[in-house]
């Protein structure tokens, strides 16, 4: 269905329509037809904020409540939160990051009026902040979007970071090892930790082995797991996406650690051994003169190992809760060796 076919005409009352209880102007802007939603789903209110904007007098009237930045931030939030469909409503991680982005924003600059600021203060307070790249593109999307949302309710005139994209976060290139350095980092770990080595051993290939998230790993519980698969949950309920939740088919790798772990600690509670295993990891790295392996590499090095086993780029990413865009541009990371051995391939 196209957008226009999910307005609804008020009848009697021309260019009125609503749609999902909120009420718009059927609008000719610079010769094209377009809508603008008049913020109510009040019949009566509708119908003043219409005459209003037909005769040019509703920007004069929004602009006389032009926001501070702080509220114009504040506005923007609670709109990217309520747009959202019910049954696809934000997690709790991205509410709280959105959070710390808006606390940020407003401790760059100062609650001035909106129309005070111009893109040139904009710019230089984001790039003298010193944070990552991934921090300020964040910040600069927060003070765009809050400026948007400004202008589509008519407060201010124009967004002057309209013309502006900010810089994109680089790549973060992972030097993932290979399925022997894996087995080699988790015989060292063994090795140099008699009493915690083992678990740290388990705990390493159950996260390398399903793909899982840190958080995840800590939410699977023996209850989640059946004969042929991992059932994904959370922890304590709690998913970082929608797509999150999801199965995971037990490859043979994963079912030899599984039985391990079931032999020596039994099938009760949560599957994985360790709570933390990063200290671990990064002494058994040092010794062997490896780069450092993180959870977050594990990840990585799951969707590494099945594109490179020859696994379809979706179902890698059913596996890991994400879209296959986000695998292919932020997990996969191919060696050289691979891409030599691929090249062989094209006859």
């Amino acid at each position: 269905m196209s957008k226009a076919k999910a307005f609804q005409k008020v009848e009697g009352v021309p260019s009125l329509y609503h749609r999902a209880g909120i009420y718009y102007a059927r609008l000719s802007i610079g010769g094209k037809r377009s809508w603008r939603s008049l913020d109510t789903d009040k019949i009566r209110l509708a119908k003043k904020e219409l005459a209003k904007l037909q005769s040019g007098r509703l920007t004069e009237v929004r602009r006389r409540d032009e926001p501070t930045l702080h509220e114009a931030i504040d506005e923007v939030l609670r709109f990217r939160a309520t747009r959202r469909n019910v049954s696809r409503p934000l997690s709790p991680d991205t509410i709280r990051y959105h959070g710390e982005l808006a606390k940020l924003a407003k401790a760059t600059l100062a609650n001035r009026k909106l129309s005070s600021f111009s893109d040139q203060e904009i710019l230089t307070a984001v790039a003298d902040t010193g944070m990552s790249a991934s921090r300020r593109k964040g910040l600069f999307d927060v003070y765009k979007g809050a400026f948007k949302r400004a202008v589509e309710l008519g407060q201010v005139p124009l967004n002057p970071l309209a013309g502006h994209i900010p810089a994109q976060v680089p790549r973060k290139e992972r030097q993932v090892p290979t399925r022997e350095q894996l087995e080699q980092i988790c015989e060292q770990m063994e090795a140099m930790f008699p009493e915690a080595g083992k678990a740290a051993s388990m705990t390493a290939k159950f996260l390398a082995f399903t793909g899982l998230r840190w958080s995840e790993a800590k939410g699977v519980e023996w209850k989640h797991i059946s004969k042929d698969e991992v059932r994904v949950e959370g922890l304590n309920g709690r998913l970082k996406t929608q797509r999150s939740r999801r199965q995971i088919q037990i490859n043979p790798p994963l079912r030899k650690v599984l039985d391990e772990i079931q032999n020596i600690y039994g099938k009760r509670g949560r599957v994985m051994p360790m709570a933390t295993i990063r200290n671990y990891l990064a002494k058994a790295c040092e010794a062997l003169g490896l780069e450092k392996v993180g959870h977050h590499d594990l990840r990585a090095w799951f969707c590494t190992w099945c594109l490179s086993s020859g696994v379809d780029v979706n179902t890698v990413a059913d596996w890991m809760g994400d879209d296959p865009t986000t695998v292919l541009r932020v997990y996969a990371q191919m060696n050289e060796e691979h891409k030599r051995e691929a090249a062989t391939k094209l006859q």
